[in-house]
């Protein structure tokens, strides 16, 4: 079980915590006048959380073998590994960057309710989990209904974007309650890398593509485009067009990918 199975595992077994949590993590990134350095941080914040659920819940929280100084051990390792990973993928000369929406997601939640679309994201999880990890990638974080992919190349990061669509809508079709359509953006430049994350302009650029996609849409960057097309010989992009990012003075030209 990783890190953030394990804290689903806890919020499943005693739904109270959901806004204690929240609580917890919002004060620990507002005292840090930003977003919480590594994840050693946030399992801080929520080890005041958990002890007290356990004091009070003994029994029940005692099954799910949640403590708090093993829980922080497993963050803290999870953490290495992830750095590792990520200065591994990129050695070469650009990193695939990948951001991963789902369409429609507040609509489902406030629909179907959080439990629902706790499942949903869950099962969502273990699918790119998988998927990524077939393309040599990375799932670098998860926020909320959002995913930051990382590949050692844009024909890989183009390549695990095709595989993680056409495994969302063939599971869509096939199973009635995994209501998840993708909105999925590609870019490729020279991200920095602080701890187990991506940061600078062509990871904010990725996310800003995905203003412009549609619902099962694929939106590459010419960028990632010229330096994929040669290794992709079974994907088609669609026509170049120009869409203005926000933040930035100059349009960019994307393509769609045709699936």
């Amino acid at each position: 079980m990783n890190m953030r199975q394990t804290i689903f595992a806890a919020l499943r077994g005693d739904p109270e915590l959901v806004p204690k949590v929240r609580h917890a993590l919002r004060e620990r990134i507002e005292e840090k006048d930003g977003p919480a350095a590594t994840m050693v941080q946030a399992a801080e914040a929520l080890e005041p959380v958990i002890a007290d659920a356990v004091r009070k819940r003994p029994s029940k929280m005692g099954k799910l073998g949640l403590r708090s100084a093993h829980l922080i051990a497993g963050l803290a390792a999870q953490d290495a590994r992830s750095n590792r990973r990520l200065a591994r993928i990129a050695r070469g000369s650009s990193v695939g960057i990948v951001f991963v929406d789902v369409a429609g997601f507040t609509t489902f939640t406030a629909r179907e309710g959080d439990e629902a679309a706790i499942r949903l994201i869950n099962a969502l999880d273990r699918m790119i989990q998988r998927k990524v990890r077939e393309v040599q990638g990375e799932c670098v974080k998860h926020l909320g209904d959002g995913f930051l992919l990382a590949f050692p190349s844009a024909s890989q990061a183009v390549r695990g974007a095709v595989e993680l669509t056409n495994a969302v809508k063939q599971r869509r079709a096939n199973d009635h309650d995994f209501d998840v359509s993708l909105r999925v953006a590609v870019h490729a430049g020279e991200p920095l890398i602080e701890g187990d994350d991506l940061l600078g302009h062509d990871v904010n650029l990725t996310a800003r593509l995905l203003d412009h996609c549609k619902p099962d849409q694929i939106l590459v960057s010419e960028a990632a485009k010229e330096l994929a097309e040669r290794r992709l010989r079974k994907i088609r992009f669609g026509r170049r067009k120009m869409v203005k990012i926000r933040g930035l003075s100059t349009k960019v030209a994307v393509h769609p990918v045709l699936t």
